[in-house]
């Protein structure tokens, strides 16, 4: 196998004066190379590799490859809410299947958490810089924990000083496996990319099942084009469009169904004069179904999100949207922000932000498109408006749907409150939610739980600006995803916020008997403060004794004292650190080889999270 291996080694991780030399040098070492001592190269020499023989000697994304055999999947493990670890990685059958070795890089050495690189062998030379940046991004859809910043054909990789662990030297990944599952989303290209000569009489509805909208925009032209301002007013207006003629659909009622296969015609199209809309219906036994045109077009090309049957709508007919209303306004802001994570853009003017979203951006971006998938009409100021029940159910079903991976209902409930924080979404009051939803959605919960959950029902803000400003005291205080929650929030942000995000936090809880409040201060529970108490205590006798402690000490010693375990622990005082720091001007900071000297740090250096005065 070929690769771009430096002949400079390295016993430490390069400076950027190494990283310059290596770069300028790097492109006059191909060589040919057999794993194992491709291995050794990189993993006790401490050597750089380009993984891509490239066409030119050009260190750039653009650079087209002539072949690549080996990819990498970088654990950097920055997120200590979403660590993937060397135990993970033993007990996952796929890495152990595929994967070649792996290796510690030169970061791991003085961190608490470990930091990798695995390694995998194709099963075969991939010449298609396109096709590498599908393996990767499927892998990252398998390992959302990996760094996704590595999927370049170019990227250098730098080697280690502490060898490598083999997995399989024979493990091959299989490329064909992996990409044969590619989302819906991906394969409704647009546009006839391959120059197809169309048979000119195969109806529109077909064609919109090959993905073929191009010639569909051509033969509709102009007829039923229009300029909406949001994707409700252009749904509406689809739906009064006559879909025989949209779709090309048969002339006469009743006619062969278009989804299901039949000998006796079961189907037709008629209009809903009341509505004013037209309507699909199928009336065999096998296959019944009745739908306007939205719900047409999601059961033709299989597509669960509303959004996405506008946009097809939109390109087939040659129409377009200026986002100019309120609501379109909100699905524009949702969108460039969809558009920023997806880019990794959002870092550059709102860093504190992309720090809370940037590893879950898949799913937030599955989750704003799932927001905007359900109106009602505003009986008050007759204004369309958005709003949606969430429950983690239906989001860990679409995540499966959409993104190829099963989701943890832990992480579905971190993303949820992440987002609902920094008020990019917001929980509905029960007086606002319309009585439809609530009725299909919500009062059946009041049979089952004796009282009506409104946590679940949310309406979309999107204001970018806000956000940031909310993430920036949240980083300030450093707060962590998996301590979100009404403690915190009321700590950090006070009671009116705390009840907007958190609702029904603990009312239902008192009320049933399950929690106590605390008489000093009525909206934070008895263990809450109690575990305040106890951590203050622990925290300022330490910090009087020698200066300084460790939060991990910390943790563990309010483990013993609370008899409760370590990771319950260190959750609830995730929820209360920020507060307790706040109130005694307490610092925490990662130990650095200045602070160690300047705070008399007796022990063994280790860049663990230090507190002091």
């Amino acid at each position: 196998m070929k690769v771009y291996l430096s002949n400079i080694p390295n016993k430490v991780k390069p400076n950027p004066i190494t990283i310059r030399k290596i770069s300028n040098t790097i492109m006059n070492t191909l060589v040919d190379i057999s794993i194992q001592d491709f291995a050794e190269e990189l993993t006790l020499n401490g050597k750089t590799v380009v993984l891509a023989e490239l066409k030119e000697p050009k260190l750039s994304k653009y650079t087209e490859i002539i072949g690549q055999e080996l990819i990498m999947l970088d654990f950097d493990n920055k997120d200590e809410n979403n660590l993937y670890t060397l135990e993970d990685l033993e007990s996952d059958s796929l890495m152990q299947e595929y994967a070649c070795f792996i290796y510690k890089t030169f970061s791991d050495k003085n961190s608490n958490v470990d930091k990798f690189r695995v390694v995998f062998r194709l099963d075969g030379v991939v010449t298609s810089n396109k096709k590498i940046e599908q393996i990767y991004q499927e892998l990252f859809k398998l390992y959302p924990q990996a760094d996704s910043s590595v999927g370049q054909t170019s990227r250098m990789f730098f080697g280690s000083n502490s060898g490598y662990e083999v997995i399989d030297w024979d493990n091959r990944l299989d490329v064909s496996e992996l990409l044969e599952n590619i989302n819906v989303e991906n394969s409704l290209v647009i546009g006839d990319s391959n120059n197809e000569i169309v048979d000119d009489s195969i109806p529109n509805y077909e064609l919109l099942k090959l993905g073929k909208f191009d010639i569909i925009a051509e033969r509709l032209g102009n007829n039923f084009s229009g300029e909406f301002s949001d994707p409700i007013v252009a749904g509406n207006f689809f739906k009064t469009i006559d879909m025989v003629e949209l779709l090309e659909l048969p002339d006469t009622n009743p006619f062969l169904d278009i989804f299901h296969e039949e000998t006796n015609p079961s189907a037709s199209v008629y209009l809903n004069e009341e509505y004013d809309i037209y309507l699909y219906k199928c009336f065999s036994e096998q296959s019944r179904f009745q739908g306007d045109i939205i719900r047409v077009i999601r059961k033709l090309l299989n597509i669960k999100s509303y959004t996405k049957v506008i946009e097809v709508l939109i390109t087939i007919t040659n129409s377009e949207i200026n986002w100019k209303s309120e609501i379109g306004e909100a699905r524009y802001n949702a969108m460039e922000l969809q558009k920023s994570l997806k880019r990794n853009t959002l870092r550059l003017n709102y860093p504190d932000l992309n720090k809370y979203l940037y590893n879950y951006r898949q799913e937030i971006d599955l989750l704003l498109d799932l927001i905007f998938d359900y109106t009602y009409m505003d009986k008050e100021t007759g204004e369309v408006k958005y709003m949606n029940f969430i429950s983690l159910k239906t989001y860990a079903k679409l995540v499966k749907e959409n993104l190829g991976y099963k989701i943890s209902e832990g992480k579905m409930w971190n993303i949820l409150n992440v987002v609902t924080v920094t008020e990019l979404i917001r929980k509905a009051e029960l007086k606002s939610i319309p009585l439809d939803l609530k009725e299909k959605l919500i009062l059946n919960q009041q049979e089952n739980s004796g009282q009506i959950r409104t946590s679940n029902v949310y309406y979309p803000v999107v204001n970018i600006e806000n956000s940031q400003i909310l993430a920036k005291e949240m980083v300030k205080n450093n707060v962590t995803i998996s301590g979100l929650g009404y403690n915190l929030v009321y700590r950090l942000f006070g009671e009116e916020k705390a009840n907007q995000d958190f609702p029904q936090a603990y009312k239902p809880l008192e009320d049933r008997g399950l929690v106590s409040m605390s008489k000093r201060d009525r909206n934070l529970t008895k263990a809450s403060v109690a575990l305040e108490k106890s951590a203050v205590k622990i925290l300022m006798t330490q910090i009087e004794e020698q200066g300084y402690m460790y939060e991990s000490d910390l943790i563990s010693k309010l483990a013993r004292v609370r008899k409760t375990k370590k990771s319950i622990t260190q959750n609830n005082f995730q929820k209360i650190r920020a507060d307790i720091y706040n109130i005694y001007g307490i610092k925490r900071e990662r130990l650095t080889k200045e602070l160690y000297y300047e705070l008399g740090i007796k022990e063994k250096y280790s860049s663990k999270v230090v507190l002091y005065k």
